[in-house]
């Protein structure tokens, strides 16, 4: 039975990798930032090298994932010293872990880590990052790949899906237009939209298969953010009308975004069974699953 610990497991990532090893069968465990009161979920600040190892030692874990990070790329921009102590160090903590406990890590990257200029990024087209939070994923991914040959780097790009807290740009959209208040969305921003459970399915797949190395795991299309943000409000009945599209020059936040940073994903199709989903199945399936969501929640 593979046994696996995800860094980060209350998140959505971290959320959609639990229960889709579990439904596989491997024994897994739960690490976040806050922890659990019932102790499900282990508390670990991976800041802190001697926690990070200590756990790492005590379970053993054949596989060791982390999407456990700080995603907020305006906030990284602005706090970049205190960001860089999670993003890259926290990182580090447990590659260095990884390696001498003899755990395979998988390491959640951002297609931030490049600039956005020419669009339909390979895995081994040269790092570019426009912003803090890309140099950091970027930083974060140097580091994991020099730890040990056996690691995965998956690049990964607007994960949306059910969460206890509105954070991906689904629920957003959801919660605003809900109460009736209208959603500004950049024109002109294109990218892979990817539904998390569907990331995980794949990525528990490349982890059974043994592989190693940078692998794009993203939606199966390739679409203008405005768009999807409309095709969002569309699937759960919403006025799409709410959303304000701004233009991508007009669009003020303190971090520069890239304005085509898709991916290509040939590598990991090549890989897997499992399909990518485009963006009508992916909002699809988490519609169909709101209910299977809610009773989980409560």
């Amino acid at each position: 039975m593979t046994s696996v610990l995800v860094i980060g497991g209350m998140g959505l990532v971290g959320d959609a990798l639990l229960r889709a090893w579990q439904s596989r069968g491997a024994r897994v465990w739960s690490a976040d930032f806050q922890g659990a009161p019932d102790g499900r979920v282990r508390r670990l600040d991976m800041r802190d090298e001697g926690a990070v190892r200590a756990l790492v030692a005590e379970l053993q874990p054949d596989v060791t994932a982390v999407p456990a990070a700080n995603p907020f790329v305006d906030y990284c921009e602005l706090h970049p010293e205190e960001t860089r102590r999670v993003n890259v160090d926290g990182t580090l903590n447990v590659a260095r872990a990884c390696k001498d406990f003899g755990s395979r890590m998988v390491f959640f990257s951002s297609d931030y880590v490049f600039d956005g200029a020419q669009g339909a990024y390979r895995e081994d087209d040269a790092v570019c990052p426009l912003n803090e939070y890309g140099r950091q994923k970027a930083a974060a991914e140097a580091g994991v790949r020099a730890a040990s040959s056996a690691h995965i780097v998956v690049r990964t790009s607007t994960v949306y899906g059910w969460q206890r807290e509105p954070k991906n740009l689904v629920l957003q959209i959801r919660s605003k237009l809900s109460a009736g208040e209208p959603m500004k969305v950049a024109r002109g921003l294109l990218c892979n939209p990817t539904y998390a459970d569907n990331l995980a399915e794949v990525v528990a797949e490349l982890v059974r298969h043994g592989l190693s190395g940078v692998f794009h795991v993203v939606g199966a299309e390739r679409i203008e953010r405005l768009e999807f943000a409309r095709l969002a409000a569309r699937t759960f009945g919403l006025d799409e009308s709410l959303i304000l599209p701004v233009p991508f020059s007009e669009f003020k936040a303190p971090a520069p975004r890239p304005k085509d940073s898709s991916l290509l994903t040939d590598k990991a199709r090549a890989a897997v069974s499992t399909p990518l989903v485009g963006a009508r199945a992916g909002l699809e399936r988490m519609r169909s699953g709101e209910a299977a969501w809610r009773a989980r929640a409560e």
